[in-house]
C-alpha cells in the first residue's frame, strides 16, 4: 500500500469550487484506494485547507517539511502554481523517502532522479493513445486560449502524436482537430473524459513503481 500526499488543495488538488471530484488527484487517489492511501495535503491557505479536510476526511498542513516529517510519504502530487514548483520539486528529491511524484503541468524542468509523472492525461485517454500508435505525424489544430496552462497540454499531445502542431488562439472552449492522412478527427471541448484519465496517469506511476512498466508521460 502506496502512502500520498497532496501539495496544493486547490481546483486540481482537492476539488475547490469545482464540480467534478474525480477530475482530482484527490479522486484519483481515492479511486485507487485498494493501492494507494491518500494521508495528507499541504496548503498554506486555511479556507481551502479546512475545505480539503472536510472533503476528503484527512489532515492538511501549512507547510511541506511539516508535513514529510508526519508522514513519510512514498508518492506524492505537486500541484502548486509553477512558479513554486521548482522548490518543491528539489526538496521531494532530497526527501530518501518518496519514490513517485505527480506533477502538474505545466513541468518545469526539474532534473529529478525519481518516478516522475506529469499529468498530461490525453496521454491516458484509449482513443489518443490509438491514434499515437496507428496514425502519428499528421497536423494537430488547436482552438485555444493563449495561455502557458493551456498551450503545453497541447504542445505534449503534438509530441506524443509526433505531429505539427497548428496552434489558433481563441477565448472559448478548446477545441481542436487532427489531420492525417486525409481524415480529421474533431475533439471538442476537450475531448477525454477527466476522471478517467487521471486515474489512469495514477495507475500507470503506480505501475511504475510496482512492476517497471514505463510511464506514460515522462518528464524528460
Amino acid at each position: 500500500m502506496h502512502r500520498a500526499l497532496i501539495i496544493g488543495a486547490g481546483r486540481i488538488g482537492a476539488g475547490w469550487n469545482w464540480k467534478d471530484d474525480a477530475y482530482t488527484h484527490a479522486g484519483a487517489y481515492r479511486a485507487l484506494k485498494e493501492r494507494v492511501e491518500l494521508i495528507a495535503f499541504v496548503e498554506p491557505n486555511p479556507e481551502r485547507a479546512d475545505a480539503a479536510e472536510k472533503k476528503w476526511g484527512v489532515t492538511s498542513y501549512e507547510t511541506l517539511e511539516e508535513a514529510l516529517t508526519s508522514w513519510k510519504p512514498n508518492v506524492v502530487s505537486v500541484c502548486t502554481q509553477p512558479e513554486d514548483q521548482i522548490n518543491v520539486m528539489a526538496r521531494l528529491e532530497a526527501d530518501p523517502f518518496v519514490e513517485a511524484i505527480w506533477v502538474e503541468k505545466p513541468y518545469m524542468g526539474f532534473p529529478s532522479k525519481k518516478a516522475v509523472q506529469v499529468n498530461y492525461m490525453r496521454r491516458a485517454d484509449l482513443l489518443h493513445r490509438n491514434i499515437a500508435r496507428d496514425l502519428p505525424g499528421g497536423t494537430l489544430i488547436v482552438y485555444g486560449k493563449d495561455d502557458l496552462t493551456t498551450k503545453c497540454h497541447f504542445e505534449d499531445l503534438a509530441r506524443f502524436w509526433c505531429a505539427s502542431l497548428d496552434y489558433r488562439p481563441f477565448q472559448g472552449p478548446c477545441a481542436y482537430v487532427y489531420q492525417h492522412g486525409g481524415r480529421a478527427e474533431w475533439f471538442d471541448n476537450g475531448g477525454v473524459d477527466g476522471g478517467r484519465c487521471f486515474k489512469g496517469i495514477l495507475g500507470n506511476l503506480l505501475d511504475h513503481l510496482e512492476f517497471g512498466y514505463s510511464l506514460w508521460s515522462p518528464h524528460e
